[in-house]
């Protein structure tokens, strides 16, 4: 039996509105997205991506499915909440009769055991049916039907970056991915990590330079495509000079959630980063975190396997 799983990653789309059918009006109201991307599992049966109604009490929308890489019919077939084919491009949203509060419902095709690559669907907000409802930002998402078949051995290699940091300067950035095994490994801190970043150097536009003297080590999640790299390992340290003096640096999120991991999605080829991050200093001797940063990677930034 396919599994019905509800994605509220999508779930609270804000609707730009002034005037609707049985609607009883905010003076502010917007239709959009809060994401601009999400992840379905191949072989996750119908996904629903339901559109939530602020400032009215129902409305019609009109919405459009886009193959970008992923073959419509061969790879997924958009569905009505009987699990039917439903091409017709309308959604009814209601505050009021619940089973009226409709969602955009994809079912994936499930190639499990055939190599077919992350596939993506594109899925636009169009307009409603009074034409005085405007759209806001994010009114279209990319979805990624993710390919279980891949495993992290196709990952392995070198790979080169090219992206900017926080500030839209660009930063090199190269390393390679290595399987680990830590079984193998007497001195193993993460036991649950199966592969590492190793031979990594990073060049910022402010001048830092940055090798990494020592592994960082995560896991890969094939259900969602993802390596996860264990947050705040120190790879190396520096003399800052001043006050600072000699400080590790590590990875981090941001300066409350260091331990976070950080996550890469992997694609054909390609890893991006999922969230901005800091390299962080840290006390030598005491490993506390020192809220100064010897540089950023903007979200998005990308590695093309060579």
């Amino acid at each position: 039996m396919k599994r019905i799983t509800e994605y509220m990653a999508l779930a609270a789309a804000l609707l730009s509105i002034a005037a609707c059918n049985k609607a009883k009006f905010m003076d502010t109201t917007i239709l959009s997205f809060t994401t601009k991307s999400v992840l379905f599992p191949e072989d996750g049966g119908i996904v629903k991506i339901p559109v939530q109604l602020y400032g009215a009490d129902e409305c019609v929308l009109t919405y459009s499915v886009t193959a970008v890489t992923a073959k419509e019919g061969e790879n997924y077939v958009v569905v009505d909440r009987f699990g039917k084919p439903d091409n017709t491009g309308v959604l009814t949203v209601s505050n009021v009769d619940k089973a009226v509060n409709d969602s955009i419902r994809i079912q994936i095709v499930d190639l499990t055991g055939i190599e077919t690559g992350n596939l993506t669907i594109k899925i636009a907000l169009k307009e409603a049916a009074d034409e005085k409802i405007n759209l806001g930002g994010f009114n279209s998402c990319i979805c990624t039907i993710i390919d279980n078949d891949g495993g992290l051995s196709k990952l392995i290699g070198s790979y080169e970056g090219s992206g900017v940091d926080t500030k839209g300067e660009e930063v090199a950035f190269n390393f390679d991915l290595e399987e680990y095994d830590p079984t193998q490994d007497p001195e193993a801190y993460y036991t649950d990590a199966d592969c590492m970043i190793t031979n990594a150097r990073m060049l910022f536009a402010n001048g830092n330079d940055m090798d990494f003297q020592v592994p960082i080590y995560g896991y890969f999640d094939k259900d969602m495509s993802k390596i996860h790299i264990y947050g705040l390992q120190p790879f190396n340290a520096y003399d800052f000079g001043g006050d600072l003096g000699v400080c590790l640096v590590a990875w981090g999120i941001d300066q409350y959630n260091n331990t976070d991991d950080i996550t890469l999605t992997a694609g054909d080829g390609v890893l991006v980063l999922d969230s901005p991050i800091g390299i962080w200093l840290m006390n030598d001797d005491s490993g506390d975190v020192i809220k100064a940063r010897a540089g950023t990677l903007a979200e998005g930034y990308k590695w093309t396997k060579k």
